[in-house]
């Protein structure tokens, strides 16, 4: 039951690591104007959409098409360790509730 508590933090470590790396790669800091970072073809109006459930930053192009800058491991890794955790807290929920209704000896 040791390893059931303990194993959240570790996964919520790597989910916020994770999800800072695709902040960072996603350039949701970026400062320069976005023809900078989206240069490959004439942009749209808006030129970048974005959401932070799920991380995704988008460029988007005058000919319809769309590219993530957010990279594609990101969302899945996250996604992942958040269930992990939920299942731990599903867990250790359900072995107090056991322990409360049997009376240590």
């Amino acid at each position: 039951m040791k390893a059931i508590r303990l194993l959240p933090y570790p996964a919520l470590l790597v989910a916020g690591v994770f999800y800072v790396h695709g902040i960072w790669e996603g350039r949701f800091l970026e400062l320069r104007p976005t023809s900078e970072y989206c240069a490959d073809k004439p942009l749209a109006s808006p030129a970048t959409s974005w959401t932070w459930l799920p991380l995704t930053h988008r460029c988007r192009w005058s000919d319809g098409t769309t590219t993530d800058l957010v990279p594609a491991y990101v969302n899945p890794v996250v996604y992942a360790c958040l269930t992990l955790v939920l299942a731990c807290i599903v867990m250790a929920v359900r072995a107090a509730r056991r322990n409360r209704r049997r009376p240590s000896k």
